[in-house]
C-alpha cells in the first residue's frame, strides 16, 4: 500500500503517490488516452492500491478527466479521496481570470465529478497579476470558500522558485502545486520555504513528461503534445537522461531512481506521474520503494548545480 503524508499543515492526509489526471480521457488532446472504461479501471486501481489524492483540472483531457473521475467515484466513498482541481482554463481551452468565476467554476468540477466538494483548489498558472496577491483578489475568494467550508486547501499551480515566493509572501494560500523532477530543481529551495510555511505541496512533471520513465530515448518521435521538442531538443534530454541513470545504483531503474529522489525530499508531499493505463499505475507505485542512498541523492542533487542549473529545462 501507498504510504501517506500531511498536506502541510491543513489537517489533510494524503498519499505519496497521487493520481495524475492529466492524460485521463481520449480526446484531440490525448488521441491515445484511455477510453471511459479504461479510466475508470485506472482510477479503482489507485484507489484500490491506496493512492487518495486525485489531481485533474477542468481542461484535462478536453473535459474528459473531471468526468471519467465522476463515473470512476460512483458508488465509492468520498472521504476516500482527497481532489484537487484547478481554476482558470475551461474545458474548451479557453480561458477566464476573473475572481468572479471562481466559486461557479469550482461548482462545475465538482458536478463533473459527481462529488458534493472539492479539497484543494489551486490557479492554473496563473499570469503574474493574478499570482500576486497584491494586484488581485483571487486568494480573499478562494480564503472565503475555505472559510465557509467549500474547499480545504488552495494556492496556486507555478513552475518557478520566485513564483513560489510570490505566492508565499502575497497570500495565505496553504497549497501549491510546483513543477520539479530530478531534471528539474530549479525550485528545491523555495520548496523548503513553503515547507517551513505549513503549505502543502504536489509535485507535478515528476517523470519529465514521461522522460524519466525510461519510455524515450535519442530515436524518439513524437506526435502529441510533446511534438513541441525540436530534434536537438530530443537528443540533449536524451543525454541528460543517460547521465543521470549512471548515478543511479546497481538495480535502481530510471523510474524508480525518478521517483524516490522526490520522495526523499521532506518538503514533497505527494507526487503526480502522468498515467494513461493501470499499467503505469503500478509502475509509479512500485517505484516508491524507499529513499535513495544519501550519496546517491547528493550525487542528483550536485549534478543539477554543475550541469542544468545556469539553464534549467523548458517544458
Amino acid at each position: 500500500m501507498v504510504r501517506i503524508r500531511a498536506f502541510g499543515s491543513t489537517g489533510l492526509r494524503v498519499s505519496e503517490i497521487g493520481l495524475g489526471a492529466w492524460q485521463l480521457g481520449r480526446s484531440a488532446q490525448w488521441p491515445d488516452g484511455p477510453d471511459r472504461s479504461e479510466a475508470v479501471r485506472i482510477v479503482h486501481a489507485a484507489l484500490d492500491a491506496g493512492i487518495n489524492l486525485i489531481d485533474t483540472a477542468p481542461g484535462y483531457a478536453d473535459g474528459e478527466s473531471e468526468t471519467n473521475i465522476g463515473r470512476a467515484l460512483t458508488g465509492r466513498r468520498r472521504d476516500e479521496t482527497v481532489i484537487c482541481t484547478k481554476v482558470g482554463y475551461h474545458p474548451d481551452g479557453s480561458d477566464n481570470w476573473s475572481a468572479g468565476a471562481i466559486e461557479e467554476s469550482i461548482e462545475r468540477s465538482a458536478r463533473r465529478m459527481n462529488v458534493d466538494h472539492v479539497d484543494i483548489v489551486v490557479l492554473h498558472n496563473p499570469p503574474p497579476e493574478i499570482l500576486d496577491g497584491t494586484r488581485s483578489d483571487h486568494y480573499q475568494v478562494l480564503q472565503r470558500l475555505q472559510d465557509k467550508g467549500t474547499i480545504r486547501a488552495y494556492g496556486s499551480s507555478v513552475d518557478w522558485a520566485a513564483d513560489i515566493d510570490t505566492v508565499l509572501t502575497t497570500s495565505d494560500a496553504n497549497a501549491l502545486e510546483v513543477r520539479l523532477s530530478a531534471l528539474y530543481q530549479e525550485p528545491w529551495d523555495a520548496m523548503g520555504r513553503a515547507r517551513d510555511r505549513g503549505v502543502g505541496t504536489i509535485v507535478k512533471v515528476p517523470l519529465e513528461s514521461g522522460w524519466l520513465s525510461g519510455r524515450y530515448d535519442a530515436d524518439s518521435v513524437f506526435t502529441d503534445v510533446r511534438d513541441r521538442w525540436s530534434r536537438a531538443d530530443v537528443a540533449h534530454r536524451a543525454g541528460l537522461v543517460d547521465e543521470l541513470r549512471a548515478l543511479l545504483p546497481e538495480g535502481v531503474g530510471l523510474l524508480d531512481g525518478a521517483l524516490r529522489f522526490l520522495l526523499g525530499y521532506d518538503a514533497v508531499s505527494t507526487v503526480i506521474p502522468g498515467t494513461k493505463s493501470v499499467a503505469q499505475l503500478r509502475a509509479s507505485i512500485a517505484a516508491a520503494s524507499g529513499p535513495l542512498p544519501e550519496e546517491t541523492y547528493a550525487a542528483i542533487r550536485s549534478w543539477y548545480d554543475t550541469r542544468l542549473a545556469a539553464q534549467p529545462l523548458d517544458w
